[in-house]
């Protein structure tokens, strides 16, 4: 029998995941694995787990959010393991699982992983940590992390948006100097990305014909101040129709780029707050983990 090591987070979302554990585990047992299964219970327990057991099973399933997914590959990555990773989205955004496609039924997630197939992913490099999907700092950043978590359960992804709105009258744009082989650049931005999806935020939709998660290049996005939020609505609506011809919008795709920030913004990493640093080097790590996606 094979095994499997089953790594849930119970707080994710509206904390529907730990309800189908036991069918969960019935699914994977009667396909032929025995689960090793833990619930994480603070920050970091999963990267522990999957550094320690990741090795020892023939498949990591991540139950969880985009957070808890980061984790898990966190640990992966820094223990060198190539083990496919199954992921079933429980949290209230989930873009990483939007781009991928992956479903939002708990249940259908876990037979799509029995019967999926194994795709060679990209990871980032930011510093001396790791992102599935997206680097972001500005505007909007942290809200992933400030918005309470019983306002994510009771509203879902309609609390970001709240805390979003919120967050407006407090938005200063940060100076910036952006450094990669193909470009450089410098001015005020409102917010800026790295990211390898087409989902950013629950807000922002990218063009699956530009962005290709396993192709070694990110897609780096930096949004200067509007003058007012007509303008921001608009340049938002330009974004979400993959319109990248708006003089508010700088768009390119590199696999490094280094940014200078002075003043050290805080960053976020697949939705985690992220201390800031007046320089940082983000590294597309090419074909760093293989997840388990449906045909």
């Amino acid at each position: 029998m094979k095994r499997l090591l089953m790594l849930m987070n119970p707080y994710a979302g509206t904390q529907q995941g730990k309800q189908y554990l036991a069918d969960i585990l019935a699914l994977f047992f009667e396909r032929g694995y025995e689960p090793l299964t833990f619930v994480s219970h603070k920050p970091g327990d999963s990267t522990r787990l999957a550094q320690t057991y990741g090795s020892q099973v023939d498949l990591v399933v991540c139950a969880g959010g985009d957070g808890t997914l980061n984790e898990v590959l966190t640990g992966l990555i820094t223990a060198g393991c190539q083990t496919p990773v199954g992921y079933i989205p429980c949290g209230s955004t989930n873009d990483f699982a939007s781009s991928l496609h992956l479903s939002r039924d708990i249940l259908e997630a876990a037979r799509d992983i029995m019967d999926g197939r194994v795709q060679l992913l990209d990871a980032g490099k930011f510093g001396d940590r790791y992102f599935s999907y997206i680097a972001s700092f500005g505007a909007f950043t942290r809200v992933s992390y400030a918005t309470p978590q019983h306002m994510k359960n009771l509203l879902g992804h309609f609390a970001y948006i709240l805390e979003g709105i919120r967050d407006i009258g407090d938005l200063k744009p940060r100076h910036i100097r952006v450094a990669s082989a193909e470009t450089s650049l410098e001015g005020d931005y409102l917010f800026g990305a790295v990211c390898n999806s087409t989902s950013v935020g629950g807000l922002l939709k990218l063009d699956p014909n530009v962005v290709d998660l396993s192709d070694g290049q990110f897609e780096v996005i930096l949004l200067k101040q509007p003058a007012n939020l007509l303008e921001l609505n608009d340049c938002l609506w330009k974004l979400n129709q993959q319109r990248y011809d708006t003089p508010m919008v700088e768009f390119f795709r590199t696999n490094r780029v280094m940014f200078h920030t002075p003043g050290a913004p805080d960053w976020t990493l697949d939705g985690e707050y992220a201390p800031g640093m007046e320089q940082v080097e983000i590294v597309n790590m090419h074909h760093a983990f293989r997840l388990i996606v449906n045909d």
